[in-house]
């Protein structure tokens, strides 16, 4: 298994405080089968420069390779950013922020409110040859009240992913919402989004035994076979995407 957004690199944002923590979190991801993982630290255009945050990054990066145990677990790893939305992406060198080898590109919106500009520079990303996977999707309020703009964002090139913990959570309106877009074919990617051990540790194995037996091992394979995909910067066929549809109040 491949976990494409996590927090896991130490003393860079809200994750990991220190390599002894990553470490923990790095041996918990094997013990659940996870073998290739892109590090995605937090990246604000708006409040730091590109160059400190790649300089960060490459610290702390080096300071979990230079820990007890690192090589051993055997780890595949490319460095990534979790970039939150800012129109300012269409004047930055993009190939610094994408997963390392790959066109994709993590993208966080703001939770509760759509922000201005968003189709416009997908577009912009999605011309010059980049994907932007927008992250857990489940999170964002538009979305669950307005899957059309979740959908119309999967039609242009955007791939979505959700949270483990989001699909393992049950009933909560997360939940539903991850699995309901699985099921749509709209939600491409199940990741972590680990923060720490106490704080939203990884569940990725979790996540996909359950997606296996609420919708079946077909999704199961078809997300892992996705991650796949985009970690080797391969593109992967476009789903058949339901279109939601609002039904005596509810989206179907």
């Amino acid at each position: 298994m491949i976990d494409m957004h996590c927090h896991i690199l130490p003393g860079i944002d809200d994750g990991s405080p220190d390599a002894a923590e990553s470490m923990r979190m790095l041996q918990e991801e094997r013990r659940q089968g996870v073998d290739k993982i892109v590090f995605t630290p937090h990246f604000n255009p708006e409040r730091q420069p590109l160059e400190d945050f790649l300089a960060a990054r490459a610290d702390s990066f080096e300071r979990l390779q230079a820990a007890d145990g690192f090589a051993a677990l055997g780890l595949e790893t490319k460095l990534g950013a979790e970039i939150f939305f800012s129109m300012r992406l269409m004047e930055m060198d993009l190939a610094k922020l994408a997963f390392e080898g790959t066109n994709y590109l993590l993208v966080e919106f703001p939770f509760t409110t759509r922000p201005y500009g968003v189709t416009r520079t997908m577009q912009y990303l999605i011309e010059r040859g980049y994907t932007p996977i927008l992250a857990h999707v489940e999170r964002y309020e538009f979305f669950t009240n307005d899957p059309i703009q979740l959908y119309d964002l999967v039609m242009m090139g955007c791939v979505a992913q959700v949270n483990a913990w989001a699909v393992v959570s049950g009933t909560s309106v997360r939940g539903v919402s991850a699995l309901q877009y699985i099921n749509w074919e709209m939600a491409h990617i199940i990741s972590s989004d680990a923060h720490s051990m106490e704080r939203r540790p990884p569940n990725t194995l979790a996540a996909y035994q359950l997606v296996e037996k609420k919708l079946g091992v077909q999704y199961k394979d078809w997300l892992i076979k996705n991650s796949m995909n985009i970690f080797q910067n391969k593109y992967f066929d476009d789903p058949i995407v339901h279109k939601p549809k609002k039904f005596l109040g509810k989206w179907k």
